[in-house]
Parts: structure tokens; C-alpha cells; sequence
């Protein structure tokens, strides 16, 4: 698995190549002053998302007006 270290002031130059990694199965890590904020890994990575299972808060409800439908999003008021 490849690691990669990346300054935050560099990520928004190289997110697609962030990006790319992580998809490949490698891991970004995201540092400011040599200190660890964030880390980007594959959306389909078992271990993180065993880890940090998504919330039922992260997904919206069909009485909230941004609930997704059959037809796409749901207009609201």
C-alpha cells in the first residue's frame, strides 16, 4: 500500500493525484506543520469504514426537504 505525506497548502494542486492514489488502495496523509489532520483512503476501504461506519445523521429522511426519490431530489418550499 502506497503512503503518501501532503503539505495541506499543496492539496487543492494535486487532489486528482490524491485522489487517484486513495482509489488505487494507497492512503494520503494530510499534514500542516508536519502534524497528521486527515487521512484519504478508497471510499471502499472495509477497514475504515469498519472503523467509522456512516451515521444515519449522514443520510437524509423523507420528511426533510433534500430527500432523495425515485426521480432525483425532491423539490422543497
Amino acid at each position: 500500500m502506497r503512503t503518501e505525506r501532503v503539505n495541506i497548502d499543496q492539496v487543492r494542486s494535486q487532489l486528482s493525484d490524491l485522489i487517484v492514489i486513495a482509489s488505487e488502495g494507497g492512503e494520503v496523509i494530510i499534514v500542516k506543520d508536519e502534524k497528521p489532520l486527515a487521512r484519504l483512503v478508497s471510499a471502499t476501504d472495509p477497514v475504515a469504514y469498519k472503523s467509522f461506519p456512516p451515521a444515519p445523521a449522514e443520510f437524509s429522511s423523507d420528511e426533510e426537504s433534500l430527500a432523495w426519490d425515485a426521480d432525483g431530489w425532491e423539490e422543497f418550499a
